[in-house]
């Protein structure tokens, strides 16, 4: 019973609703982390966003390089040559994979350690 006014006390805070995986596990989810990455990058702290988790820095990286090639194919007018984001995406989503386990396996590393990596950056 602790634990449910515990979520009601975080909700009613403006903390958001904590993590479901972690709530019955102890342990953190692939995605633990992003919106605290998110809400970081927002008041532009990069590096504590990149920490809480890389994933977010690396989304933002990614839609403003393929923004870019789409802008110079735009400006050349190769609007309809094919090929080359289906090869990019794939690069894209294998590293995306890579990072979201690294970290998983990392930050559930030092808890099982007892160190709460997220704890430590304050959120």
């Amino acid at each position: 019973m602790t634990r449910f006014v515990w979520v009601i006390d975080l909700i009613k805070q403006g903390q958001g609703f904590p993590c479901l995986f972690h709530f019955i596990t102890g342990l953190y989810c692939p995605g633990c982390g992003g919106t605290r990455a998110i809400r970081a990058l927002f008041h532009g702290e990069i590096l504590k966003s990149f920490c809480y988790h890389p994933f977010v820095l690396y989304a933002v990286i990614a839609v403003m390089v393929e923004t870019g090639y789409f802008a110079v194919g735009m400006a050349q007018g190769l609007k309809n040559r094919k090929g080359g984001f289906q090869k990019r995406y794939a690069r894209w989503v294998l590293v995306a994979a890579w990072i979201v386990g690294v970290n998983w396996v990392v930050k559930n590393g030092f808890l099982l350690m007892g160190v709460d990596l997220l704890e430590r950056l304050g959120g």
